[in-house]
């Protein structure tokens, strides 16, 4: 029995690299072949716990990457200058999504649970789709990877208080001090972490020279990690933290080729666990709503990114660059979907699926759509700059 349980696993994980390379082949994120390999995968199997935290040590990985490539001092410049896109993006994506599910008949916590799904762009497809586009405007690249710091700092906030929304699970004041005590926890553990990586570089570089040093790094992070889920905040949102306090590091690269590897191995388990949630059993609900949310999913961020960028310092054509770029679901707006069960999670879940699509099809003729977008609205609004857009 144990000999066909390790050739099922690497009958599985060869299948699984195929698929992965065939759809990269066609210039597509390996997350949607994850999803749908899950999608398949569920109708004759449910998953299982070991399976389901396996998937969850690969996204703590992927977030303390993203939190890795920016130290503390850059971080903070990143997000005073792209504050107000931000809190733009939190109006329309999150807030203006809740009060489009509540006038469709939606309670308030299945609304929540909406523009929670809505808010996020994917950082995973995102980061990976501009690695591709080198030739895309580096002024471009900056704007939409400081929304997307800015989102992946907002968004565990909302997943700390979504378990008392969706859930209604009763609120406590213990349960809001146990909140405030993690995020002090974090704040020190974060000052203390980058001073002495950045005080005492030799030490850090020393431990990650030994044999062991993968593990040791690993649990770090699964530390930090587990520490926002005892104070009742985002697992993620720990592993974040640990990676911007790592990141002060000179050369980030020895802690990335201790990392990336086993990233590499359970992230995709993330996604296909996600694609078996997905039980098309049930019957897919595709109604008026759903096309609604598809429609404002990509009209809101295109918002976010033409005035948002434009405050942010954007020409008028890099803006609809920009906000063309910024459509995908992904990993955060997974999370969501843990919260909830019956039909409104297979409902979210078909919206991950097609936006993810629908995004990155944008992302990859964002510059033709900029172009013909601003063509259009030079007709209809007042001349602003009008020499700008041909930077």
């Amino acid at each position: 029995m144990e000999l066909n349980m390790i050739v099922l696993l690497g009958l599985a994980l060869a299948v699984i690299s195929v698929l992965s390379l065939i759809i990269e082949r066609l210039f597509f994120p390996s997350i949607l072949a994850f999803i749908a390999i899950g999608v398949a995968v569920g109708f004759f199997w449910d998953g299982n716990e070991v399976f389901k935290i396996a998937g969850e040590i690969g996204i703590i990985l992927l977030f303390f990457l993203l939190g890795l490539k920016f130290p503390l001092g850059e971080l903070m410049k990143r997000l005073k200058k792209v504050w107000k896109a931000g809190v733009l993006d939190i109006l329309l994506a999150f807030g203006v999504t809740i009060g489009i599910a509540m006038l469709f008949g939606l309670d308030f916590s299945q609304s929540f649970l909406i523009g929670a799904v809505l808010f996020a762009t994917s950082s995973s497809i995102s980061a990976r789709m501009l690695e591709r586009h080198a030739d895309k405007h580096e002024d471009v690249k900056e704007f939409v990877l400081a929304l997307l710091i800015f989102e992946d700092i907002f968004a565990p906030l909302i997943l700390t208080v979504a378990p008392f929304i969706i859930q209604d699970e009763p609120i406590e004041v213990s349960d809001i001090g146990k909140v405030f005590a993690g995020f002090l926890i974090f704040g020190v553990l974060l000052y203390i972490g980058s001073r002495f990586v950045k005080k005492q570089p030799k030490i850090a570089k020393h431990l990650l020279r030994q044999d062991d040093a993968s593990i040791g790094l690993i649990g770090l992070i699964l530390f930090f990690a587990g520490i926002g889920m005892v104070f009742g905040l985002s697992e993620i949102l720990g592993a974040f933290i640990a990676g911007i306090m790592l990141a002060g590091i000179h050369d980030v690269r020895p802690l990335k080729r201790l990392t990336v590897p086993v990233r590499d191995l359970f992230l995709p388990i993330f996604f296909i666990s996600f694609g078996i949630s997905i039980n098309l059993e049930q019957g897919v609900i595709v109604n008026t709503l759903f096309f609604v949310l598809i429609v404002w999913g990509v009209l809101s961020k295109w918002i976010v990114g033409r005035f948002g960028g434009r405050m942010y310092g954007l020409t008028r054509v890099q803006a609809n660059e920009a906000g063309f770029s910024l459509a995908p679901r992904g990993e955060f707006s997974i999370l969501f979907t843990a919260l909830s069960n019956g039909a409104i999670n297979l409902f979210v879940g078909l919206y991950i699926f097609v936006s993810a699509i629908i995004g990155i099809v944008l992302f990859r003729f964002s510059e033709i759509l900029a172009a013909k977008t601003e063509e259009k609205l030079e007709k209809v609004l007042p001349d602003e700059n009008k020499d700008d857009s041909n930077k």
